[in-house]
């Protein structure tokens, strides 16, 4: 996507909705135009938009669920539902409760980014309450105990598995899914790190371009930035929770993002996001939201508008 870094027009709103405890209520909305006509920024105040409820047909909606420290993102397009990563174990009602929000009755597939157990814990409750077609996951061994209670629930729930590595392609819903990390054996394989290792996909629908790639840090990052899909993002989830370990200078200078999203808790011990991985975000010009700060974080892309809805639950 040829997208310069000051395309399209940014309306920021603030609803003022109140807050319901038990209730989805919008707190934030941002609208950016796709096409780069416009570079105009306003500041609105007033009117709703977003919230729970299905996705609008004829979208593509990508959500960052508030799982604390960890990651789970939902991914919704011509009626089709992909789930990546579930958070830890506590988190799995979370989850779960989410996805009945957003109109899920089955999965088309659950990605696995990343063997840890804040991208897989959550995955046990998924299973127990929608039917799964087919999981994806890179491939890294791992015996940890939440990973092998994790197989144990593939196993019960009878899906498909398939391992992903860079140069597979997938059709979600009419969004094009390239995985483009870890690295295949024909590449020498895996990385010594399991965050090095993570499922790395690029959603590219219309002239949006969206990247989800859990928890890698330098070595894969760096190994993205030498591929053959570098180039300006619509959104980025910002990799391993904002560790100042990942979000490099040369990953960023090759993949600056519009909008990046950063999945990590309140208070967290590992200080997720760090200082140095906010400065870096904030010197190629994202806007930046959390999970910690913002709860829930809906995109949706219809019509070459991209909304991206703040909510709290």
């Amino acid at each position: 996507m040829d997208l310069p870094s000051d395309a399209g027009r940014l309306r920021i709103e603030r609803p003022g909705v109140a807050f319901q405890k038990g209730l989805l209520a919008p707190l934030l909305l941002v609208l950016i135009l796709l096409s780069p006509a416009c570079a105009e920024l306003e500041l609105l105040t007033g009117g709703t938009r977003g919230g729970p409820g299905p996705p609008p047909s004829g979208s593509l909606s990508v959500s960052f669920i508030d799982v604390g420290q960890g990651d789970s993102v939902l991914v919704q397009a011509g009626g089709e539902s992909y789930l990546i990563d579930a958070g830890r174990p506590e988190e799995g009602p979370n989850v779960v409760d989410f996805l009945r929000s957003r109109g899920v009755d089955s999965l088309d597939g659950i990605v696995v980014s990343n063997p840890d157990a804040d991208h897989i814990g959550g995955f046990l409750d998924v299973f127990d309450a929608f039917p799964v077609e087919t999981v994806y996951v890179s491939g890294d061994p791992n015996s940890t105990l939440t990973y092998n209670t994790f197989l144990r629930g593939v196993r019960d729930e009878g899906a498909e598995t398939e391992v992903l590595r860079t140069g597979v392609l997938m059709d979600w819903g009419g969004v094009r899914a390239d995985v483009i990390g870890p690295p295949t054996e024909a590449e020498g394989g895996l990385f010594s790190e399991i965050n090095d290792n993570s499922v790395a996909i690029l959603l590219t629908y219309g002239t949006a371009r969206i990247l989800l790639a859990g928890d890698a840090e330098a070595d894969e990052e760096e190994y993205m930035a030498n591929g053959a899909y570098t180039g300006p993002l619509t959104i980025l989830k910002v990799t391993h929770h904002g560790s100042n370990t990942s979000s490099t200078p040369l990953f960023l200078s090759r993949f600056p993002p519009k909008v990046a999203v950063i999945q990590c808790g309140a208070d967290n011990p590992y200080g997720h996001p760090t200082p140095e991985t906010l400065e870096r975000l904030q010197r190629v010009g994202a806007k930046v939201f959390r999970n910690d700060e913002d709860g829930d974080v809906i995109a949706t892309i219809k019509d070459q508008e991209l909304n991206v809805a703040v909510t709290k639950r």
